[in-house]
């Protein structure tokens, strides 16, 4: 099914923060995730995407998928169509880059790169569809609770050889997961790369994904330096792209002239 771009309706206020926190140990310049969010028209889109640190260049192709799917729409259809334009992009902008590089740079940037991703995508109907590829997660909360997380429910379901989005077009491209529900004002939505999805959804974490969705920058990092200490966050380049959905006001009552 194809999303609609619906127009209809005044959009709701909406906050909207990314946070993010490389490696322990690593620079920033080598963070390889990516996020994108759009909310200034329906339909308000986000995206992550998760750079496979083995390929060159990974980083650059998380944020052109990123971008990708707030562009496009988060459907497995937009997806497909989409998808040969952005390796063609990437490629060029690559070599580019490797120009006057050393010799295995440029070798590198030919092997490609490989990314996961999750799209979300809110429509003023009250829909959400979201897309996947991997092992990003995406985490729907209501009145301080989980409602649903998607595509895992559980830390267990994470493993090491995620599905992965190649920036060649000669390498298999795997069919894409999907999935749609509705929202409602007040709702908030985590989007999470996966060290931080695994994380949130271990019942030892004594974090989850409602606590995660009221996070700032400066607690963000707190919570993964203790998290990484306690050793029940893998040391990976961690990310949140966080949406809250502002409650409807209630209608002003109309006022009483007594005479």
């Amino acid at each position: 099914m194809s999303e609609r771009d619906s127009s209809e309706g005044e959009r709701p206020a909406m906050q909207t923060r990314v946070l993010s926190v490389p490696k322990s140990g690593a620079e920033e310049k080598e963070y390889e995730d990516a996020a994108c969010v759009q909310t200034a028209a329906w339909p308000v889109r986000a995206a992550v995407a998760d750079g496979a640190t083995e390929s060159a260049f990974a980083r650059s192709w998380a944020e052109r998928l990123a971008r990708g799917v707030v562009e496009q729409g988060a459907t497995p259809e937009a997806f497909g169509n989409a998808v040969s334009d952005w390796q063609t992009e990437w490629r060029a902008a690559v070599r580019t880059r490797a120009q006057g590089r050393p010799w295995y740079v440029a070798a590198k940037a030919e092997e490609g790169a490989f990314a996961t991703l999750l799209g979300l995508s809110l429509a003023a109907d009250g829909q959400w569809r979201a897309v996947s590829v991997g092992d990003c997660c995406l985490f729907q909360v209501r009145d301080g609770a989980l409602v649903r997380s998607w595509p895992f429910g559980t830390a267990e379901a994470f493993t090491n050889r995620p599905a992965l989005v190649p920036s060649r077009p000669d390498q298999a491209l795997p069919a894409p997961e999907h999935a749609s529900e509705s929202w409602t004002a007040g709702d908030g939505f985590v989007l999470a790369t996966d060290a931080v999805a695994a994380w949130l959804l271990n019942p030892e974490s004594r974090v989850g994904p409602a606590t995660a969705g009221a996070w700032d920058d400066e607690q963000f990092r707190r919570a993964v330096d203790r998290g990484r200490a306690e050793e029940r966050l893998r040391n990976d380049d961690a990310t949140l792209l966080v949406i809250r959905i502002a409650e409807a006001e209630a209608p002003t009552p109309p006022s009483m002239n007594h005479s």
